[in-house]
């Protein structure tokens, strides 16, 4: 470990050698007296837009952590998005911006913060970026407050009656939409009033990674052509492309990926399928799991399957399949090695799911449980 964190070191100085060093970070960690973290980018996956967004921008993957107190020394080529990991690769920080320049970043152990804002537990001195991204995200805090009340106060799984419980999910999802919708407003209204600020193109990537494909985002990108440079447009215009091909009504991207891994499902597809993205150690993946087992066991015989797609890595595979064995589950499974099909759709948080018909089109995304049995009620009973 300490030879691979010196090469480390090393490789990181030698690239250096023709980039000045024009960004030393200073900063502690209240949980971490001493050992290593990570610092990363704060986009992962999309190879295109990190080579575009962060052209120039060297930093040491490995920070070493002495008596709570740390060190970055890097070059900045344009103002970037990062977070520190510990070494179990668990969130020590939000995402935050660097420019160049000297900053201390100040790291606050919050437990109380609203899981739709991001920035809380952290501030980074002389950083006119994230003063931006910080403003930027003060405007949502009315809209982040609604969405949360709304999830909290929200529970159509408790409702026994069906047609009561088909009203409430309707309900939470028009409310919802109302609430995506003014989000969108408020970023596009920012982006418009602060035409040259350098967090633009990040927080509508961010945005868009978060959000999926909306409506919004197209019209923003054209209407603002001129706004961002050629090549950080493109990479934009290409995310958007992406994910609109895992919107409803689109074809399911990994059809084809299915078909060859279940050749019996490709033969004789239901009229609907639920293709789960999990892994062996998701805690909440087998909790939905525990709450798909009696729907699947109620309309599997009449038209529905499921499809559980495992993106676990070679070296966990034998708990994957202790978990298969233990929780016999009777859908169908398959193995995507490390998730590299689910990481080339921006599967990003697990479980995640597509409801798909036997045309093989997208009908619902993301569908809880009680939600999928009042639709499959509805279409198959």
């Amino acid at each position: 470990m300490v030879k691979l964190l010196f090469y480390s070191v090393l490789i990181f100085i030698s690239g250096l050698a023709s980039a000045q060093i024009n960004c030393r970070i200073t900063g502690s960690i209240p949980t971490i007296e001493n050992g290593y973290v990570k610092f990363i980018k704060g986009i992962e996956s999309n190879q295109e837009a990190i080579l575009v967004l962060y052209q120039g921008n060297q930093f040491p993957d490995s920070i070493q952590i002495r008596n709570h107190q740390f060190t970055i020394s890097g070059h900045i080529q344009q103002p970037g998005m990062y977070r520190l990991l510990n070494q179990e690769n668990q969130f020590i920080t939000e995402l935050f911006f660097v420019d160049t320049g000297k900053h201390h970043i100040n790291i606050q152990e919050t437990t109380n913060h609203n899981p739709f804002d991001v920035g809380w537990g952290i501030t980074v001195s002389n950083s006119a970026a994230q003063d931006a991204f910080i403003q930027y995200l003060s405007s949502l805090n009315s809209v982040n407050t609604s969405l949360l009340t709304l999830y909290d106060t929200t529970h159509c799984e408790n409702i026994q009656n069906w047609e009561a419980k088909k009203v409430c999910n309707t309900h939470f999802e028009w409310q919802r939409n109302i609430y995506r919708n003014q989000r969108d407003s408020i970023l596009t209204d920012y982006i418009k009033r602060h035409p040259n600020a350098s967090i633009n193109p990040w927080i509508l990537y961010w945005n868009m990674n978060k959000m999926g494909y909306r409506a919004a985002y197209p019209k923003l990108l054209e209407e603002q052509s001129n706004l961002f440079p050629k090549a950080i447009h493109q990479v934009l215009s290409n995310f958007l492309l992406q994910l609109r091909k895992k919107t409803i009504g689109e074809s399911f991207p990994l059809l084809h990926f299915i078909e060859a891994k279940v050749p019996e499902w490709k033969h004789e597809k239901p009229l609907y399928t639920l293709i789960d993205f999990w892994y062996s150690s998701c805690s909440p993946c087998i909790g939905q799991f525990e709450l798909l087992k009696p729907i699947y066991k109620q309309y599997h015989t009449i038209g529905f399957e499921i499809i559980a797609i495992t993106t676990d890595a070679i070296s966990t595979l034998q708990q994957y399949k202790a978990v298969l064995k233990k929780q016999n589950y009777h859908w169908k499974h398959c193995i995507d090695t490390n998730g590299k099909r689910a990481q080339s759709v921006y599967i990003k948080s697990y479980p995640s799911n597509f409801l798909i018909n036997q045309q093989g089109k997208i009908v619902a995304v993301d569908i809880k449980p009680e939600r999928l049995e009042a639709f499959l009620k509805d279409e198959l009973l």
